[in-house]
């Protein structure tokens, strides 16, 4: 089956400090995966760097799309300690997006993206609206053909999401409009800001006819995890 990715955007908000908010990500929920479940290839945190919100993204690399039905990972949300379901309930936003690998640039060198060891620092998030009659496949070949030109440039990927939940105390009581995401996601890694910013880059990604761009964010790294489960310290 395909490779599968987990995108997690949230917002502590007011009920719940950062403090609380950083230990309950880096010594719970995180090592509950990375520690636990080799399904989990990679696992990493970003920090807007755009001052929106949300502000915390968490990305990872999962081995199988089964694994997001598998018993394994679906305890976790089932069965959450009493910690973690009272901070849960309390999150401003708590946005959870899991997807299916669809195109891929390639690794790079310069990186080992959210891999550890090497991990990429600064990456750009956002969505692709697809008209009728053209696909998200061709719109990522041109983006791959012309990145290859931009110093500093170092991958993007595409997923398709197939299925997704917001939940927090701003979502509440809120339409079913408010769980409409973009169909697609994607990733691109730079060495650093610069290049993300520079006219360059952004004329590759901007809207054009038959794709719209939503949702664009920039993301600077918090933490690349180390994959205990894995073996890949």
């Amino acid at each position: 089956m395909p490779l599968g990715f987990l995108v997690v955007f949230s917002e502590p908000g007011d009920k719940v400090t950062l403090e609380e908010f950083q230990d309950w990500y880096n010594n719970e929920h995180v090592p509950l995966r990375m520690n636990h479940l080799k399904s989990f290839l990679t696992g990493a945190r970003f920090s807007a760097a755009d001052s929106l919100k949300p502000s915390w993204l968490a990305l990872y690399d999962i081995d199988d799309i089964s694994t997001f039905e598998h018993e394994s990972y679906t305890r976790l949300r089932a069965n959450r300690s009493p910690r973690e379901g009272a901070l849960v309930v309390r999150l401003e936003v708590l946005d959870r997006r899991t997807c299916t690998a669809l195109s891929d640039s390639g690794k790079s060198a310069m990186t080992t993206s959210l891999a550890s060891s090497n991990p990429t620092t600064f990456v750009v998030t956002h969505g692709v609206n697809v008209t009728a009659g053209r696909s998200i496949d061709e719109w990522a070949q041109d983006i791959f053909e012309q990145s290859k030109n931009v110093k500093g440039w170092v991958r993007t990927r595409t997923f398709e999401c197939i299925d997704n939940l917001k939940t927090g105390i701003s979502v509440a009581g809120k339409g079913p409009e408010e769980q409409v995401v973009s169909k697609y996601v994607v990733l691109h890694e730079f060495e650093n800001p610069s290049v993300a910013d520079s006219p360059e880059f952004s004329n590759i990604v901007s809207s054009r006819e038959g794709f719209e761009i939503v949702e664009r964010r920039a993301w600077n790294l918090y933490r690349a995890y180390p994959g205990v489960a894995q073996g890949n310290l």
